[in-house]
């Protein structure tokens, strides 16, 4: 095998990973609570592109400390780093962010979010769109 070979599987087992790591369909304390919001829209207080709004909403109703921004990508550098996509974690993208539920049938990685279609809802993602997967950390 030649060194751009191996570079192309090697770059592809990196993007299988979040896939592959992703635990089966069973529900968090965060994920059961967002489930409760399913079809809700915009709440009171968020600006137009809410999702972190939300997000940051949803922590502090679950107990967990808040990120207090309400731009996605600031929860690049909220909680503790996971390396994986795993039910309860938080998949940050550059312009969205939400919470994992899963993996959807495609293969992609099932989240639950705000301003979803504007609304909470559950969407499918390639897991390479994430820029990071956080933990979320209880509330001290």
């Amino acid at each position: 095998m030649n060194k751009m070979t191996l570079r192309a599987v090697i770059a592809v087992l990196a993007l299988a990973l979040p896939f592959s790591a992703v635990v089966p369909a069973q529900a968090t304390p965060l994920v059961r609570l967002m489930e409760k919001d399913l079809g809700q829209r915009r709440p009171g207080g968020c600006p137009s592109k809410w999702c972190a709004c939300y997000m940051d909403q949803i922590l502090k109703r679950a107990g967990f400390q808040s990120r207090g921004s309400n731009r996605a990508r600031d929860f690049a550098s909220y909680g503790k780093t996971t390396k994986t996509a795993k039910v309860g974690s938080i998949m940050v993208m550059r312009n969205h962010v939400g919470v994992v539920m899963g993996k959807c049938d495609n293969g992609q990685v099932k989240i639950i979010s705000g301003n979803y279609s504007k609304k909470v809802a559950v969407g499918c993602y390639p897991a390479s769109k994430a820029i990071a997967w956080r933990d979320p950390i209880k509330a001290r």
